[in-house]
């Protein structure tokens, strides 16, 4: 008989910690939507500087290139005397 008063109880306290699970679920959800979204901005503004590093090395290597007299135009230089 002590069982069926405490009955409501017991249900209550299940229905409470169940709905505390699934709201934390759900928090841990948008938690994790949010920082994948951050982290796939983050990956497009690493190309984009990994794109603008790529621009500068090659300018750099032209720019050397062209303090030694190497041409990239596929003609070689040709010394008259």
């Amino acid at each position: 008989m002590e069982f069926l008063k405490a009955l409501p109880y017991v249900i209550g306290i299940l229905t409470a910690v169940g709905a505390g699970i699934k709201w934390l679920y759900g928090q841990i959800k948008e938690d994790r939507n949010h920082y994948e979204k951050l982290y796939q901005q983050k990956q497009e503004e690493v190309e984009e500087l990994k794109d603008q590093l790529n621009e500068k090395e090659i300018e750099i290597v032209k720019l050397k290139a062209s303090e030694k007299g190497a041409f990239f135009d596929g003609k070689e230089k040709q010394n008259e005397k």
